[in-house]
């Protein structure tokens, strides 16, 4: 299947379940595929017990991330969720509740507040400005949405007792980033590559941290101040 994913030409296996995700994404555009997806190359082995499909769907994404960085982009573990015409992204550890905060600004903000990818999405610096993608790889829930956005912010959840919002450091949020991405790569091309990438993305976005409740003030809280520091780099 060739796909159009992140504005890249990407052939994927068809196999283990992953034409249905791919739906979307597919296109009659002609051209060389700028990344390969090989199925033979799926690393089944690092996962006893699991069916063809988890293994093409978690193989197919790690593929598909490692070649990206060659391409000025990366993956963020986030929620990625499109109002007003910008992105903004909300990253946890798993459970911590990154789906629950981007349901709350569809509560908040109704249809005009859509959540592209729950899991996922692909960044990359493209014309100079950071776009945020959905991508096939979702979740568990398979939310998702073939479109872009430019990146407005990114926001760090935390559990609290109240609602409070804080920019991080450059130092602080290359370390958030860096644990909720793709790192564990082997050759120094792919590290120097992620670095440079990240490096190039708290330097020109905004990162936050949220301490929070689920409740809607907490949306409130993180859309207005990142929409402000948004217009104050010129996002």
């Amino acid at each position: 299947m060739i796909c159009k994913i992140a504005d890249l030409l990407i052939d994927v296996p068809a196999s283990g379940g992953l034409a249905p995700r791919c739906r979307e994404y597919l296109t009659d555009e002609k051209g060389s595929a700028d990344i390969i997806i090989r199925a033979e190359l799926y690393r089944a082995r690092k996962y006893p017990q699991r069916d063809e499909s988890f293994v093409a769907y978690m193989e197919s994404a790690y593929q598909f991330y490692r070649q990206l960085v060659k391409y000025e982009g990366f993956y963020l573990h986030s929620s990625a969720v499109e109002y007003g015409g910008r992105a903004y992204l909300f990253s946890a550890s798993s459970g911590t509740g990154k789906s629950t905060h981007t349901r709350l600004w569809q509560s908040l903000f109704g249809e005009e507040a859509r959540v592209f990818n729950d899991d996922k999405p692909a960044l990359r610096y493209l014309d100079g400005r950071w776009l945020a993608y959905g991508t096939p790889w979702c979740g568990k829930d398979g939310i998702n949405i073939n479109m872009k956005a430019p990146v407005a912010g990114i926001c760090f959840l935390r559990r609290g007792g109240e609602n409070s919002i804080r920019r991080l450091t450059a130092l602080e949020a290359t370390a958030r980033i860096l644990s909720q991405t793709m790192h564990r790569f082997y050759d120094a091309e792919y590290i120097d590559l992620l670095a440079s990438h990240i490096d190039k993305l708290v330097r020109e976005i905004p990162v936050y941290e949220l301490c929070c409740l689920p409740d809607e003030d907490a949306a409130r809280l993180s859309y207005e101040t990142m929409r402000r520091g948004a217009m104050e780099a010129g996002l």
